[in-house]
């Protein structure tokens, strides 16, 4: 079981949910968690996060540099993830002030978790 942490904003959101049981609801929660988080910022973990901003405009990484860190992130602080086929995808395209990352993580072949960085 696992506590409930859609904030109201998220298309998903279930004002009535207090804790996930469902377990791949807890691993799509959990690799938002891990994605949304810029590292250093988790007392007593400073490498949990994805910090994607920071990588994919600041370090200007490539999409298997960013795919390669997506994955070290899972493999590290996501154990749910090994019990289902988790592939991770990362995209580029042309914006119109600067370049949007797509990253895609797909659970299973059937669930996806989707962050577009403009």
């Amino acid at each position: 079981m696992e506590l409930y942490v859609k904030t109201i904003e998220d298309p998903n959101h279930n004002a009535n949910a207090v804790h996930i049981e469902n377990e791949i609801s807890q691993l799509i929660t959990q690799i938002e968690t891990m994605l949304f988080t810029d590292r250093g910022t988790v007392l007593g973990n400073p490498n949990f996060g994805a910090s994607l901003e920071t990588l994919i405009y600041e370090l200007n990484a490539n999409e298997e540099q960013i795919k390669g860190l997506v994955n070290e992130q899972i493999d590290m602080y996501i154990p749910l993830a090994e019990k289902y086929d988790t592939q991770v995808d990362v995209t580029f395209q042309r914006g119109e002030i600067r370049d949007i990352a797509n990253l895609n993580i797909t659970i299973d072949s059937q669930y996806l978790v989707g962050v577009r960085v403009e």
